[in-house]
C-alpha cells in the first residue's frame, strides 16, 4: 500500500499521484511525503523508477533485518532505522524503518503495516503543514525524533523493573528472583545490540553534508543523537543496578550458608560433648563413677543436659548464636 501526501505551506493533499512528482514540487516549499507499507516488489521496482532509487538501497529494503548503515547517492540519501518493540524471545521485537531522502521528497518504507514514528511524523506534519518550509531533512529529522521517542517507554519500563527487582532482593533473594534478574539482564543487553548501530548512524548523519538537500544535517541530528547517547546512559544505569542486584544475591546466599554453617557447627560442637560423655559409660569396664549408682542413668541425663545449657549460653555470650 502506497501513500502519498503533498504538503504546501498552506495545505495537504492526500493521494496526490506519482506520475509527475516533479512538477507537484517544482515550487522548492514543497514536500512530498511518500508512505509505503506492505508492499510488493513490483511496487518498490515502479517506485524506484519513478524517483531514481538506487538498487542497492532497494536491496537493503527487501534483505532480512541489517544494522543501521546510510548510503548517499547523487540525489538521495537512504538509511534503515532499528524499530524495537517489547515481546520475543529475549523481550525485545526488532523490525525496520527504511528512508528516503531527496531534495524535495520523503519516501518511507516499513514491511509491517503499522509505524508509530512515521504515523507520529505525518501527524505533525498534517498540522502544521508549513513545517515543509524547512527541507526534506527537517522531516527526516522529526521522523528519527519521533522514533527515539518510541525508545523510551521500552527502557523506562526496563528502569523500573530493574528498580523493583533491587528492592525485591534486599527483602528475599531466591531463585525466582535471580531468573528474573537475568531476563532483564538479557533485555539490556539486547537494547543495548540493536541500538548501538542506530546511534552511529545518526552521529554519521550529523557529521555528513549532503549537497542536494538545504539545512544544516548537523544542527538537526546532533540533536538526535544526544537522545541517544541519553538512552545509553540511562541502559548504563540499568545494567549497574542488575550488577548490583546479583551482588546483593550472591551476599544473601552467602550469609544465609553462614547462618546455617554456624547453626550446624553448634550442634555438632553439643553432641560431639554428649558423645564424648556418653561414651565413658560405653566402655568395657567394671568400675565407673556412678556406675552402679541407683540414680546413675537420670543423674547423667541431668549433667548432659547442663553441660549443653551451660554451652548454648557460652556460644551467645560469645554471640556466636
Amino acid at each position: 500500500m502506497i501513500k502519498a501526501y503533498l504538503f504546501t505551506h498552506e495545505e495537504t493533499k492526500d493521494g496526490v499521484s506519482l506520475g509527475d512528482w516533479q512538477s507537484l514540487t517544482s515550487d522548492g516549499s514543497r514536500l512530498l511525503w511518500v508512505d509505503v507499507r506492505c508492499f510488493s516488489r513490483d511496487e518498490l521496482v515502479e517506485l524506484a523508477g519513478q524517483f531514481g532509487l538506487h538498487p542497492l538501497a532497494l536491496q537493503s529494503v527487501h534483505d532480512p533485518y541489517t544494522r543501521p548503515h546510510v548510503y548517499e547517492f547523487p540525489n538521495h540519501f537512504y538509511v534503515n532505522m532499528t524499530v524495537v518493540r517489547g515481546g520475543g524471545r529475549d523481550g525485545v521485537r526488532r523490525s525496520e524503518l527504511h528512508l528516503f531522502v531527496g531534495e524535495r521528497f520523503v519516501i518511507t518504507v516499513t514491511k509491517g503495516g503499522e509505524s508509530e514514528a512515521v504515523d507520529r511524523a505525518l501527524d505533525e506534519y498534517r498540522e502544521n503543514p508549513s513545517l515543509c518550509m524547512h527541507g526534506s531533512l527537517y522531516a527526516a529529522y522529526l521522523l528519527a525524533e519521533d522514533l527515539i521517542e518510541t525508545y523510551f517507554p521500552l527502557v523506562e519500563r526496563l528502569d523500573n523493573e530493574a528498580d523493583k527487582l533491587e528492592n525485591e532482593m534486599l527483602n528475599r533473594a531466591d531463585k525466582r528472583a535471580l531468573q528474573k534478574l537475568f531476563a532483564l539482564k538479557r533485555r539490556a543487553f539486547e537494547l543495548r545490540r540493536l541500538l548501538g548501530p542506530q546511534r552511529d548512524a545518526f552521529n554519521e548523519l550529523a557529521r555528513r553534508e549532503f549537497p542536494f538537500v538545504s539545512g544544516e544535517a548537523r544542527v538537526y541530528f546532533q540533536d538526535v543523537y544526544n537522545r541517544m547517547i541519553r538512552i545509553f546512559d540511562m541502559l548504563d544505569t540499568i545494567r549497574e543496578i542488575l550488577s548490583g542486584s546479583l551482588d546483593i544475591y550472591l551476599s544473601t546466599v552467602s550469609n544465609r550458608l553462614n547462618e546455617v554453617m554456624k547453626v550446624l557447627t553448634v550442634a555438632a560442637t553439643i553432641l560431639m560433648t554428649l558423645a564424648l560423655i556418653t561414651g565413658f559409660y560405653g566402655m568395657n569396664f567394671s568400675r565407673l563413677p556412678w556406675l552402679n549408682a541407683p540414680h546413675a542413668f537420670r543423674n547423667t541425663l541431668i549433667f548432659m543436659a547442663a553441660v549443653t545449657t551451660l554451652m548454648l549460653w557460652w556460644f551467645r555470650r560469645k554471640k556466636w548464636l
